[in-house]
């Protein structure tokens, strides 16, 4: 090689932007290329002659020294390491070294060394943004998942935890499709198919997941469609929804019984004030015919039918509204016990079972009410097991009722739970979903009203608990009843005064001109003196004229135009001490219960019994003179 063309090779060694070096077999530098100043600093004096193992970090020189050998061995391999500059800073250099072979021996190494600071810091940051990443995956509560080839090639733990798989099955041998419902199979897939295309859709939609232990879930899902590993896939982001779903479900399922509920309390109402009429007119009847006519015996034949339908009525507004409670401090095991007592004697294919809480706070309910209730589920399982079978009944306390039932509109605070469970062939969705509707039944014609269960529904619900049901077919029925747990001790009611048979005035107010006609002619045949009135407006104008010769006002609690409220308001006006017997269709409510703490004397339950009427007005009346 000429002396221009060492110069020319000498000149492009030092230029390069990479450092060229040398070392003999003791590891001591013999060449360096000017570039070291750029790279640690020095220049290239200050390097050779100096063993290269000055320059390692300290935590890399084990395995610098094993791949110097190699290399001094025959081996050219790349390395890569920290190198400690002049500053006493740290910068990442890459190597590849090969061997220094003169006259058949090895007599040192050479080779080139690059500063790859900037890519370590550059990998290191995607290190850590790659972790950061991994553990937002891995923890959401969101499942995350890739479908790749119609298989799931990614779960994060949410996704296997919501599907009910460990991490360790092997859900990648498994289709996507085999974790949808068969019912939304279709549509999911197709919308998979679709967005895998590239084609514009909705970001979210929700359908059901069957799980591991074959259980459905209702899910929302958002996708998206990405590359995964060179290859495109979707990325989805899946949300358990189960409860939101299930709470809606029981939030419309309770304005749809409180819609039939009005409609029934309505219908209730109105046939009340019709067998109001039928009973007065039979009635009025009776008092006109002698005791040995024959047709006598159909007159009070139609009073025995209204008084069935009555029944049939009441049974309709406890549902509806509940009716008025005698209430009392009630041990629920020990009316349990007592109810399921007569069930045992009368349905003997039944085995009860009991597992009731000892030590049961008490509750305050209406014995009577409470025990139709026990009633009404017995023997919804007695003849859901006409060839026998087991019920079994089990209380608890619970320390929040609204808690326990889910239900916004519970009563917070400790309650009971008694739960009715039978081992009967279950119900389907359908029937389920229909169970405390009024009027329906699954018992064939002849063999019930409809009204046991919406009455218990009822029932409950009036004081201040929730009843729900959980049934599958096949695998029995099981009712929860909730109720409130004792507040405080109620004060006994007074006894009230009894007064010596008078006779009196009385203003009968009713908008339903067949419950005023027969009524007013019944009390006048009773030796009553009767005023009328069909309105609110026209009871206030009358009693205003003639108020200091009525004894009591019979007063209608559902009227067109003034409100019953408004009219005692009105009636008070005229004369404080006025004695107001409220009377309706309806069960007693709030409404009633309002006007009662207000001072009205008593309430009567459409269609009422004269009798009962009429020995109720003589408690009322003054004692004669």
């Amino acid at each position: 090689m000429s002396r221009s063309d060492e110069r020319r090779f000498q000149d492009l060694v030092e230029n390069l932007n990479d450092v060229v070096y040398a070392a003999d077999l003791n590891a001591v530098i013999t060449y360096i290329s000017p570039n070291i100043s750029r790279i640690g600093g020095y220049s290239p004096a200050e390097v050779i002659g100096r063993n290269f193992t000055e320059f390692v970090h300290p935590d890399d020189l084990p395995e610098r020294i094993e791949q110097f050998q190699r290399v001094v061995a025959g081996v050219s391999e790349p390395s890569e390491y920290r190198f400690i500059t002049k500053s006493g800073e740290t910068v990442w250099a890459h190597t590849r070294a090969r061997p220094v072979v003169e006259n058949g021996r090895v007599t040192g190494i050479q080779g080139v060394l690059v500063d790859i600071t900037d890519r370590k810091a550059a990998e290191e940051a995607l290190r850590q943004s790659k972790e950061r990443y991994r553990l937002l995956v891995e923890n959401a509560n969101d499942a995350i998942f890739v479908i790749q080839n119609k298989r799931v090639v990614f779960m994060n733990a949410s996704a296997f935890a919501i599907a009910g798989y460990d991490n360790n099955d092997p859900v990648a041998d498994i289709t996507f499709d085999h974790f949808i419902h068969p019912e939304d199979r279709e549509r999911i897939v197709l919308r998979h198919t679709q967005r895998l295309a590239g084609e514009t859709l909705s970001d979210r939609t929700s359908f059901r997941i069957i799980c591991k232990d074959k259980s459905i879930k209702h899910v929302n899902l958002n996708a998206v469609r990405i590359e995964w590993e060179g290859q495109p896939a979707i990325l989805n982001f899946l949300r358990d929804i189960t409860a939101d779903v299930q709470q809606a479900e029981r939030e419309r399922h309770r304005q749809k019984l409180e819609a039939l509920g009005t409609l029934a309390g309505g219908i209730a109402h109105n046939f009340n004030n019709l067998l109001m009429g039928i009973q007065g007119n039979a009635s009025l009847a009776l008092t006109q015919l002698p005791p040995a006519e024959p047709v006598r015996a159909r007159m009070e034949k139609i009073i025995e039918l209204v008084q069935n339908g009555a029944r049939l009525t009441h049974q309709l507004l406890q549902y509806t509204r509940g009716s008025h409670h005698r209430m009392g401090r009630l041990d629920l095991n020990q009316v349990v016990r007592d109810v399921t007592g007569t069930l045992a004697a009368t349905r003997k294919q039944v085995r009860i079972q009991y597992q009731l809480k000892e030590g049961l706070p008490p509750i305050e309910a209406d014995r009577q009410q409470i025990e139709q209730v026990i009633i009404n589920l017995l023997l919804n399982a007695a003849d859901a097991m006409p060839e026998g079978g087991e019920v079994r009944l089990t209380t608890e306390r619970l320390p929040d009722l609204q808690a326990a039932t889910a239900m916004p509109t519970a009563t917070n605070g400790p309650c009971v739970r008694l739960e009715v469970a039978d081992s009967g062939p279950g119900m389907p969705t359908a029937t389920l979903e229909r169970i405390f509707e009024p009027f329906f039944t699954t018992k064939g014609l002849g063999r019930g009203s409809g009204l046991g269960l919406c009455t218990a529904y009822g029932i409950i619900k009036s004081h201040g608990g929730h009843i729900d049901v959980t049934s599958e077919p096949g695998r029995g029925t099981r009712f929860r009843v909730y109720l409130p747990t004792l507040a405080a001790p109620r004060k006994p009611a007074a006894a009230p005064a009894t007064r010596a048979p008078a006779g009196g005035t009385l203003l009968l107010v009713d908008d339903e001109s067949s419950v005023l006609e027969t009524s007013a002619q019944l009390l006048t045949h009773s030796g009553f003196k009767v005023l009328k009135a069909s309105s609110g407006a026209a009871a206030l104008t009358l009693y205003r004229r003639q108020h200091p010769a009525i004894d009591i006002v019979i007063l209608d609690l559902i009227m067109p135009g003034l409100s019953a409220k408004t009219v005692l308001q009105g009636l008070r006006a005229i004369r404080p001490d006025v004695k107001v017997l409220l009377s309706s269709g309806y069960s007693m409510g709030d409404q009633a219960r309002e006007l009662l703490v207000q001072g009205c004397v008593g309430f009567l339950q459409k269609p009422y019994d004269f009798e009962t009427l009429h020995e109720t007005l003589q408690r009322l009346l003054p004692p004669a003179e």
